[in-house]
């Protein structure tokens, strides 16, 4: 089913590539903050929402996947679920949810509705996916020794967050890297960290920007020499709000 929509828009990630259907465990980057808009050769994708949630008596979810181009679009969406490990994420093919319909044809100027619909009732503790929408690349426009843009968007997806028991947050400070640890469960978003030496002096800080940190889970910033700094302060944007903290040492 298709139907016009305005979507808001903002840039989404770029690969370079070849077709994707098969392709089991992709690397899923972070979602946009708002909507998303992607384009290539004159071709335009956006999606709405960049967040699902499914609660209480909620069985299902839409989104819509909006063509603006003057050509078909195909499109391949796929469920993955999401862990966090020695803190990075992780991702694994999954069929928790019924996607319909998981591959289509958008044509120009429509907007193709695919619903999230749940197989098993609600049960406590939160549970997390990555929803991986990706546009297919167009044969007709393929060129001998040229790889074609391949477009990704990836949309959390989050199940029974109200069920979940609340974040609970700790920063620990080792030589190489500033840690979050969440024992509790449910996720929380960080959106940016700054980290400040006890004499005000910006230390600088690698992937910083939009990260989740997963019920019982913990992520990781590199960080250079951390155990040579002394005591640092971490300013963090967590959930719309602004989270001072001194992380604990764990240098020998």
């Amino acid at each position: 089913m298709t139907r016009p929509v305005t979507i808001l828009r903002a840039c989404a990630a770029i690969v370079t590539g070849g077709l994707l259907l098969g392709l089991s465990s992709p690397a899923l980057p972070a979602d946009q903050p708002e909507a998303a808009q992607a384009s290539d050769s004159g071709a335009s994708l956006s999606i709405a929402p960049l967040r699902i949630e499914m609660d209480g008596g909620d069985n299902g979810a839409t989104v819509y996947l909006n063509n603006s181009s003057t050509r078909p679009l195909a499109v391949q969406t796929r469920l993955f679920a999401w862990s966090q490990a020695s803190g990075d994420d992780v991702y694994a093919p999954s069929s928790a949810l019924t996607i319909s319909p998981s591959i289509s044809m958008i044509p120009p100027g429509e907007t193709q509705i695919v619903r999230l619909l749940r197989k098993a009732p609600t049960s406590p503790g939160e549970k997390r996916f990555r929803l991986a929408v990706d546009q297919l690349p167009d044969p007709t426009l393929a060129r001998a020794g040229q790889a074609e843009a391949r477009i990704r968007f990836t949309l959390p997806v989050f199940l029974d967050r109200s069920t979940a028991t609340p974040a609970q947050l700790s920063w620990r400070l080792s030589d190489d890297r500033i840690e979050l640890a969440n024992t509790g469960g449910s996720t929380v978003r960080v959106l940016s960290i700054a980290v400040t030496t006890a004499e005000g002096r910006d230390v600088p800080v690698e992937r910083n920007a939009l990260r989740y940190v997963l019920g019982n889970s913990t992520i990781a910033w590199p960080i250079g020499k951390g155990c040579s700094l002394g005591p640092v302060h971490v300013t963090a944007q967590i959930d719309g709000r602004t989270v001072d903290a001194q992380p604990t040492p764990t240098c020998s």
